[in-house]
């Protein structure tokens, strides 16, 4: 949905290249296993304006993730804007790294298509796209060491020791969206408390870095909160733009590897 893109445009506005190989060789177990599920509410303003659900399951043909994440606009938003999107990352499950992508958009007389297939040993991404009824266009991309997808990279986050970083740090993931490659970088802020569920969760605050001007006016308007448990999961994100703001909030999550853990009242 384009609440979840204009959020996902956040984290991946950003334009460095650093501490990416480091990373990619980080090959701890992942903090998210196949049976997870993720849903999230969106607002705009006071408006419930979409859900998202997403999924970590097993392939059926070999021995990778698969992590299907869907959107749909909800309520009276849909009335004057329908959203139906639907991304698929099958990605390694030892690396986290992606084998295939797969976005297929439809928001409002809006339609995007694309596949990318990885070949990460050579560090190649073979994308076919097309938009609406347009014939689809093939290109091969050369790389600069290995990468991830929008969605992938996004989960990529959660595998980040973040009791390791001081305040001020600065992580970084290399993805590929839109046959573009770059780094998405976040600056760690510290820890804050954040209340869900009844409880009260101990969360890492990351303000990932955004360009300011046409949407957003300050370089932390858009936070992430991710929860200080071994599952790293998304608790809460919000963002203040130029024409309003626009918050995500996590309202189920089942089938997690590890037990959930809160801080103490």
């Amino acid at each position: 949905m384009r609440l979840f893109i204009l959020l996902l445009a956040g984290l991946l506005s950003v334009h460095s290249l650093a501490q990416t190989a480091e990373f990619t060789e980080n090959h701890k177990p992942l903090a998210f296993a196949p049976g997870e599920s993720l849903s999230y509410r969106f607002h705009y303003g006071l408006i419930n304006a979409a859900e998202a659900k997403i999924t970590v399951k097993e392939s059926r043909k070999n021995s990778d993730w698969i992590i299907d994440a869907e959107g749909k606009s909800t309520g009276a938003f849909s009335w004057f804007f329908k959203v139906d999107d639907h991304y698929r990352s099958q990605i390694n499950h030892t690396t986290g790294l992606p084998n295939y992508f797969l976005r297929d958009i439809q928001e409002g007389g809006y339609k995007l298509h694309q596949d990318y297939s990885f070949n990460q040993s050579d560090s190649s991404v073979t994308a076919i796209a097309f938009k609406g009824k347009n014939d689809p266009k093939r290109a091969l991309h050369k790389l600069q060491g290995a990468v991830y997808d929008m969605v992938s990279g996004i989960y990529a986050l959660r595998n980040i020791a973040f009791d390791e970083l001081t305040i001020g740090d600065t992580v970084s993931v290399p993805i590929f969206m839109d046959e573009e490659w770059f780094d998405l970088q976040a600056v760690f802020s510290g820890n804050e408390e954040v209340k869900w569920n009844g409880q009260k969760w101990s969360c890492a605050l990351i303000h990932p870095v955004i360009q300011t001007g046409r949407i957003w006016r300050n370089p932390d308007d858009l936070s992430v909160y991710i929860t200080n448990d071994d599952n790293r999961i998304p608790l809460l994100a919000s963002t203040r733009i130029l024409f309003g703001s626009i918050k995500m909030e996590l309202t189920n999550a089942s089938g997690l590897r590890s037990p959930l853990e809160f801080a103490p009242n």
